[in-house]
């Protein structure tokens, strides 16, 4: 059985990051429908992003080694 998922109908990227990485994860054989994205599109990615990282909701290489120590 394979599963088609209709990527474009999740708005949020990291609700579709986590949903395929894991039907990867489990093995789960998918396909994705997926439209290019529109410069309007991927400028308001751009945005949110660093919207992101002025409320400082990121990480920085230094405390990423750290806790993959913890690993």
């Amino acid at each position: 059985m394979e599963l088609i998922i209709d990527i474009d109908n999740i708005k949020e990227a990291k609700k579709k990051k986590w949903l395929l990485s894991t039907l990867k994860l489990m093995g789960i054989n998918f396909q994705t429908v997926e439209k290019r994205q529109t410069i309007a599109e991927y400028n308001q990615d751009l945005e949110a992003g660093d919207s992101e990282i002025e409320r400082g909701e990121y990480i920085t290489a230094t405390d990423l080694k750290a806790e993959i120590k913890k690993w």
